[in-house]
């Protein structure tokens, strides 16, 4: 028996360590990576939506696009962080169809409880599979318990206000509402489904917003910019603005010039903010942490009449239906507070030569008052506070000396607008601040405490209001 040489050995092994790396290389490259992270929304006290997007790269390129990678993937889910006992889902393809986004409804969870979670990709059926790294989400307590809460708000996002989020993170909220304009389709010349997806990979595939919502839960709402365009309702067509309006082109097609003339439809708007983020069955929804705090997240383009018609009693913004639920729902609630959220101001006041929302004289005051009436004669104020996104400024306003709206502002002072002040009358305004940044809500000892941060964090304005009985 001829015995090897060291040296035929040595060779012999090195080859072996070629192919192993090449076949890992080979398979592991082909797997698809989460090049936009992972997050949790619609968060209640049992259940979960965890969203991932395919990627073929893991962070954005030269045209801060994010390239999306058909594929496979499951959720492996544990209440530890070593990933024991894990709950798996079942595996969901992703296509181009969808941008490469994939949905995972989650139930049977228990309350108050961190879930911790990681995707298993792989490429095909054939191949073998790759697990992410581990996020996490918590979920909300029992509506019988009276938990301390505190989540965050933001509207009006720019890239200048990114940085904004690190900043947001550390104060370890439990949740985010981000209250619409998520991104600006008409700053960027977006004309299209692909293109929209594209200005998300931009604004979302960033260490800002990834590492955010790694860990944090959030409910997102849309509005006029990351629904069609400025002020747009269901029945509008504009054609696309002239250049001067944007702050640059797209990263797909930078022809300002092009053939392609129009905006999103109605119905692309609503497709694409559906499949970009978590979302529920209906646009409107309410949802409970505690006993402290029951909240309701409006719908504001999906229903409402056209901008230009005369106001009164037949206009609105939300629609017979969802009206109707609204005020159902509120009444039915033993929460100690109520917080109504709207992507646009019921109170305000708005810039004069608005028609597009409650605030708006000439827009649709009529319902908004309306509803601030009845909220009155249910004694509903003693409890309940309104939350606005739309507005480029921070500020506390205040209808009949009853009834309260706040307003996050936007990320960014970048984004800061003319701020317009009420006129003598029947609002009052005890705060209104020319800044950008982002709000936070708390509720402890039946308390609940609203502050205004600046970009950098900065405290510029706090209320706190004592939980009061409705009789």
């Amino acid at each position: 028996m001829r015995i090897a040489s060291p040296l035929t050995t040595s060779t012999f092994s090195c080859m072996i360590i070629l192919f192993l790396v090449f076949f890992c290389e080979l398979t592991y490259s082909d797997a698809p990576r989460l090049g936009m992270g992972a997050r949790s929304g619609e968060i209640t006290e049992n259940s979960a939506i965890v969203q991932i997007r395919l990627t073929k790269s893991f962070g954005q390129e030269r045209n801060f696009g994010i390239p999306g990678k058909a594929g496979k993937a499951r959720i492996h889910l544990s209440t530890n962080d070593e990933m024991a006992d894990t709950m798996i889902t079942g595996w969901q393809d992703a296509s181009e169809e969808n941008d490469y986004y994939l949905q995972y409804h989650i139930s049977d969870l228990k309350p108050k409880q961190r879930y911790f979670y990681r995707a298993e990709l792989k490429d095909s059926d054939t191949m073998p599979s790759q697990m992410s790294e581990i996020f996490s989400f918590k979920t909300a307590p029992l509506s019988t318990d009276r938990n301390e809460i505190m989540f965050q708000v933001t509207t009006c996002q720019s890239a200048h206000g990114l940085p904004t989020y690190t900043l947001m993170q550390r104060q370890k909220p439990d949740f985010l509402i981000s209250a619409g304009d998520t991104v600006y389709y008409d700053r960027f010349d977006v004309r299209s489904k692909e293109e929209a997806y594209w200005l998300y990979q931009k604004q979302y595939g960033t260490p800002y917003t990834i590492n955010y919502l790694a860990h944090i839960p959030a409910y997102f709402m849309k509005d006029d910019h990351d629904y069609r365009y400025n002020d747009a309702d269901p029945f509008s067509n504009h054609p696309v603005r002239f250049q001067k309006h944007k702050d640059e082109p797209n990263g797909l097609n930078p022809d300002f010039n092009r053939a392609d003339n129009t905006y999103l439809t109605h119905e692309e708007g609503i497709e694409v903010f559906r499949q970009v983020f978590p979302s529920s069955n209906l646009p409107y929804r309410t949802f409970r942490w505690g006993k402290g705090a029951q909240i309701w997240l409006l719908e504001g383009r999906d229903f409402r009449s056209d901008n230009k018609l005369p106001d009164g009693p037949k206009k609105t913004i939300w629609g017979n239906t969802q009206k109707a639920w609204l005020k159902r729902t509120l009444l039915e609630s033993d929460a100690d507070f109520r917080l109504v959220v709207s992507p646009t101001p019921i109170i305000g006041p708005d810039k004069l030569n608005k028609i597009d929302n409650h605030a708006n004289a000439n827009g649709f005051m009529h319902e908004g008052r309306a509803f601030l009436d009845w909220m009155i004669k249910e004694q509903l104020h003693l409890n309940t506070f309104l939350i606005t996104g739309d507005r480029h400024w921070q500020y506390h306003s205040i209808y009949s000396d009853l009834v309260h709206e706040f307003s996050s502002g936007p990320t960014s002072h970048f984004k800061v607008h003319r701020v317009p002040k009420p006129k003598k009358g029947v609002i009052k305004q005890p705060y209104n601040g020319p800044v950008g940044g982002f709000m936070s809500v708390t509720y402890k000892d039946m308390a609940l405490t609203f502050t205004h941060f600046d970009e950098r964090g900065r405290r510029q304005n706090t209320k706190s209001f004592k939980r009061r009985i409705i009789h």
